[in-house]
């Protein structure tokens, strides 16, 4: 019997397959309907500094930290 080995694939979605124009817009539409002006532009900046630190564009990533940093303020 052989043994396993683990299979990795990286995938780099750019403006060659996401419209990341339209996804930003669309976001940021959304972000200022449901959470508010204030908060749509603290993603952006969070968006920005994970961007510079992680070397890519992470959505998710300032969205959770949103998140997180809303619960605090919340909380307080």
């Amino acid at each position: 019997m052989s043994a396993k080995s683990a299979v990795v694939f990286l995938v780099d979605v750019d403006n060659t397959l996401l419209d990341n124009d339209r996804i930003t817009a669309d976001l940021k539409g959304h972000l200022e309907r449901e959470v508010g002006h204030e908060r749509e532009e603290r993603y952006w900046a969070i968006f920005e500094e994970l961007r510079a630190e992680l070397g890519y564009a992470d959505y998710l990533g300032a969205l959770n930290a949103i998140g997180s940093s809303t619960r605090a303020i919340r909380t307080c």
